[in-house]
């Protein structure tokens, strides 16, 4: 057997494994994390959030007015043709 660590392969470790204690100098430091610190947090995530659908929808909905546009001229080209048929 080699005394060397094995190599990382990105897999999750086992739940199974005990994790065991936190590092005692990180724990010194923990602090409560203030109200208005999840409130920024969540006003960023709103943002990108409503940025991202003002993207989406910019892209969409010029292809989705096309499409309406050309079912309604097709209607109307149809009615005409229709029409035209029916005089004798």
């Amino acid at each position: 057997m080699s005394s060397e660590p094995p190599q990382y392969s990105g897999a999750m470790p086992d739940d199974a494994q005990p994790t065991g204690e936190p590092i005692i100098a990180l724990r010194e430091l923990e602090e409560n994390s203030s109200a208005s610190f999840f409130g920024n947090i969540r006003n960023k995530i709103q943002r990108r959030e409503a940025a991202s659908h003002l993207a989406f929808f910019s892209w969409q909905v010029p292809g989705i007015v096309f499409i309406e546009l050309g079912s309604i001229l097709a209607h109307i080209v149809n009615a005409l043709s229709s029409r035209k048929g029916d005089e004798p």
